[in-house]
């Protein structure tokens, strides 16, 4: 029993050790068009997040408004 527990930890250990080593040779620089490219999508994300922030906040305050109306509508 011991001797299975030793031998997949070190199966575990072996195996992440080579994990690590195979993501750092991957990891390698990006070509420009690529760098270019995830930067432009960066950017349109940014813009669109931007966009639709204000019609977030306004659902919110709308959904507010309906519920004290409900609220003040059900005392009268």
């Amino acid at each position: 029993m011991k001797n299975e527990v030793i031998a997949r930890r070190s199966l575990l250990a072996a195996a992440v050790g080579a994990g690590s080593v195979f993501a750092g040779s991957v990891h390698a620089a990006l070509p420009e068009a690529a760098t270019t490219a995830l930067a432009s999508v960066g950017t349109g994300i940014s813009d669109t997040e931007a966009a639709v922030w204000p019609y977030i906040g306004a659902a919110l305050v709308a959904g507010i408004v309906i519920k004290l109306v409900k609220r003040f509508a059900a005392k009268i």
